[in-house]
């Protein structure tokens, strides 16, 4: 399969406060039709700086499947939904040479709306 037969996708990488929060965005993103899938990975300990201090907290990852084409969607949605005030929204592009092509087409169909 070639780069320019698969449709291009999306992992956004992203760090929640707690379960409830995600799932909720989660559900939002998806009666939007601006991801396919979103995978609430379990808890994780985050160290990180914050207005100058070092912070320990236990958040929830979840990794939202989407199409390149809606990326941008996604993040401001995230963005606008989040009740952190700089949430960790990250973008990954997919290899689609390394990549199932069955999955790709799918994650596009479902955003495709």
């Amino acid at each position: 399969m070639t780069d320019a037969e698969a449709p291009a996708m999306r992992l956004i990488y992203t760090t929640w406060p707690d379960a409830e929060a995600a799932e909720r965005v989660a559900a939002v993103l998806l009666n939007d039709r601006l991801v396919a899938c979103a995978n609430m990975l379990a808890p994780m300990r985050s160290v990180f700086r914050w207005e100058g201090a070092v912070q320990r907290e236990t958040e929830i990852p979840v990794l939202f499947k989407t199409s390149a084409r809606r990326a941008v969607e996604v993040q401001q949605r995230i963005s606008a939904l989040h009740p952190y005030d700089e949430p960790c929204i990250i973008a990954l592009p997919v290899d689609s040479r390394a990549s199932s092509e069955g999955f790709l087409r799918w994650v596009s169909l479902q955003v495709s709306g």
